[in-house]
């Protein structure tokens, strides 16, 4: 059977319990433990996940990992130091970060300054050494970072990179009523043609999530379906990996209906397709196996 994975859910403690940011999303009492998170995937049939820590503290994560499967698969969040942006070396601090903590992506809001060359950058060394260790970018990064992308594909074309939700440049969130990141206007027609774009780099993949965070309908989010056609048609279903951005959508739409979101927004995919879509992907990108 082909392995189910979802390619992109956060765990994580109180604050009190295990140190993290702090914010309207995530207040200090806020939980999304691993034990209830894999409840849910049992209930839906869901093999392994990719997990991802809120933020660059990551111990929570850290401690978790070394007991679930080989299903399983870290991705860390991008810190100044990794990013070049304090005085230590980048890729030491990566290095011994990995030491602690094997991740196999990290995730990042930030490349380099807009309008400078990512070689000008303090975080090019760490990009080369990610493309050097096989390791992916996890790229979720807003309009002023957008542009770096296209250049980064050119010049790192065996580095992969993941476009976090629909390939979307987070902007203006707020928390709605649910306890989920909202997004105002996230796809104008501009918008989706960058995305596009950005598959012709062979190595970029888009990860297909987010739809409760962008669409201004209710589940199963219509408005949002053309759009999700469109950038799939683009990557392809082999390029393309379903993430459920839990525990977010834990009480609406619940992780059984976003589990199904690919059936329903993507109805005319083959079962093989889908089959990528809904684990295959992710297991090869990340070498996640039974």
């Amino acid at each position: 059977m082909p392995l189910r994975i979802d390619a992109h859910a956060h765990v994580f403690a109180p604050a009190a319990e295990s140190p993290r940011g702090v914010d309207d999303l995530a207040p200090p009492e806020r939980a999304a433990s691993i034990a209830d998170y894999r409840a849910r995937l049992a209930a839906e049939g869901i093999d392994g996940a990719v997990l991802v820590p809120l933020d660059a503290h990551d111990e929570y994560v850290a401690g978790v990992l070394p007991e679930l499967p080989p299903t399983f698969a870290a991705v860390a969040v991008a810190s100044p130091a990794e990013q070049g942006r304090t005085d230590a070396d980048p890729v030491a601090a990566l290095v011994r970060r990995r030491e602690r903590f094997p991740f196999r992506a990290l995730r990042t809001m930030w490349l380099g300054e807009p309008g400078k060359s990512l070689r000008e950058s303090p975080m090019w060394p760490v990009l080369q050494h990610l493309e050097a260790e096989g390791l992916a970018l996890w790229s979720y990064l807003p309009p002023d970072q957008a542009g770096h992308l296209d250049e980064l594909g050119t010049l790192l074309p065996d580095l992969a990179v993941v476009l976090n939700h629909l390939g979307f440049a987070p902007h203006d969130m707020r928390v709605d009523e649910h306890r989920r990141p909202r997004f105002p206007d996230p796809l104008p027609e501009a918008e989706l043609r960058r995305i596009e774009a950005l598959a012709g780099h062979p190595r970029f993949l888009l990860m297909f999530s987010g739809h409760y965070a962008l669409s201004a309908e209710a589940y199963p989010y219509p408005d949002l379906h053309a759009a999700g056609r469109r950038l799939v048609s683009a990557f392809g279903p082999e390029r393309t990996l379903w993430g459920s951005d839990s525990p977010w959508i834990d009480d609406e739409p619940g992780y059984g209906a976003t589990s199904l979101i690919v059936e329903l927004a993507l109805p005319d995919l083959s079962p093989a397709e889908r089959d990528a879509v809904l684990g295959g992907t992710a297991a090869r990108l990340l070498s996640l196996s039974p």
